[in-house]
């Protein structure tokens, strides 16, 4: 019986959002040519940001609150653009899926959920696997 109480809120942690703010990285690479690096280091000095006091774009309709951060590639015949930033998202809206405010194609856009995670491309993977492992491990203490 506490065995499967105790798997039942191992669950519930693993799938339960604590907080709405959240940092991100802010920067592009127009400006801080650091910002295109394919990893952030803690050296860079990049531009911490925290998404609750972050002015909103006044463009869009329907934001949600910001929880996570993004990584955007953008292109157009002078070349390429990397930013980081807070993930300013519209109701509906699919995951990896980014809005810009400008002529630019966007190449990739890569979001994440999580403090600074916009510091690489590959962490959002590395977490969702993390908590797949541990949802498993929980569901087999269960059974």
């Amino acid at each position: 019986m506490w065995k499967r109480i105790f798997g039942v809120l191992l669950i519930a942690l693993c799938l339960m959002h604590t907080a709405t703010a959240i940092n991100c990285y802010q920067c592009k690479s127009l400006t801080d040519p650091n910002c295109a690096k394919e990893k952030l280091d803690a050296g860079s000095n990049i531009r911490q940001v925290d998404c609750d006091n972050v002015a909103r774009p006044n463009i869009m309709d329907q934001l949600q609150p910001v929880t996570k951060c993004n990584k955007v590639v953008t292109s157009d015949r002078a070349g390429v653009i990397v930013s980081r930033d807070c993930h300013f998202e519209l109701i509906g809206q699919k995951d990896n899926e980014c809005t810009v405010t400008h002529s630019r194609q966007v190449e990739s856009c890569f979001t994440c959920k999580g403090d600074l995670c916009n510091a690489s491309g590959a962490t959002r993977y590395l977490a969702l696997s993390a908590m797949a492992l541990f949802a498993v491990f929980a569901l087999q203490m269960v059974l």
